[in-house]
């Protein structure tokens, strides 16, 4: 009696299974891949959740479909499963842990759009990183350029000072020409006065030469921004055959 009761419940299970995965399959043909989602996790098997994450990736939910893929332990299934995490994370803008997916496939087997895909992460990963240090940098010249200019305004100040004590030294020589104190500090207003010209010449010098550094790393950066938008333009055109096509899975 339980060996026919096992037996009808096994049946049972079967058939709910194969009319399930049927009807989740409809769904996914049709391109309806949230419904079939739901479908795939009615089933209790590693294929049927593979499926599953399959599903919310095509439906663009990558979240979810990571979440299921992780939970994937089934040896056939590994490099798919790494593969399209991969994929997912890249479409989350999540690019270093993309690349750790897609090395992880790549240990398992070698494979022509996983090695292609991890390629074009890294490159658009190390432009990023040299965009923020370029960024950086100009905004470092930024506030270098606005010291500079500040200590400029200074110096004009100082230099329109001395030459009104200039002026009160030279009426003083005039009056008192035998004063032996008032030549010594004229002469010591004229070495400042030469010290501050030369001064503000080096300024000058250091200034253009910091414009010249200015417009090649513009020009750098304008290189960098445009391999970065062609990268990106290669991430998200569906004719390259990589992130978005193909799953690997139930196509």
């Amino acid at each position: 009696m339980k060996k026919i009761l096992f037996l009808l419940i096994a049946v049972n299970l079967f058939a709910f299974d194969f009319f399930t995965i049927k009807k989740a399959d409809e769904y996914y043909k049709k391109g309806q891949y949230l419904s079939a989602a739901k479908e795939y996790e009615k089933i209790h098997s590693q294929k049927a959740l593979y499926n599953a994450a399959n599903s919310y990736y095509k439906a663009g939910d990558y979240k979810k479909a990571i979440s299921l893929y992780s939970k994937i332990n089934e040896k056939d299934l590994k490099f798919q499963k790494y593969y399209n995490t991969g994929n997912a994370y890249a479409l989350l803008h999540q690019y270093k842990k993309a690349i750790e997916a897609y090395k992880k496939a790549l240990k398992i087997k070698k494979d022509k759009d996983a090695e292609y895909n991890l390629k074009l992460i890294e490159k658009l990963l190390k432009h990023k990183h040299q965009q923020k240090k370029n960024n950086k940098k100009n905004n470092n010249n930024k506030n270098k350029k606005k010291k500079n200019g500040s200590q400029n305004k200074q110096n004009g100040k100082n230099s329109k000072n001395n030459k009104n004590k200039n002026g009160n030294k030279t009426k003083n020589k005039k009056q008192n020409k035998n004063n032996k104190n008032t030549q010594k500090n004229r002469q010591q207003n004229n070495n400042k006065e030469k010290q501050n010209k030369k001064t503000a010449k080096q300024q000058n010098k250091k200034q253009e030469k910091m414009q010249k550094q200015r417009i090649v790393k513009t020009k750098e950066t304008n290189t960098s921004d445009i391999r970065m938008k062609f990268y990106e333009k290669q991430l998200k055109s569906l004719q390259f055959n990589t992130l978005l096509i193909p799953l690997k899975g139930n196509e």
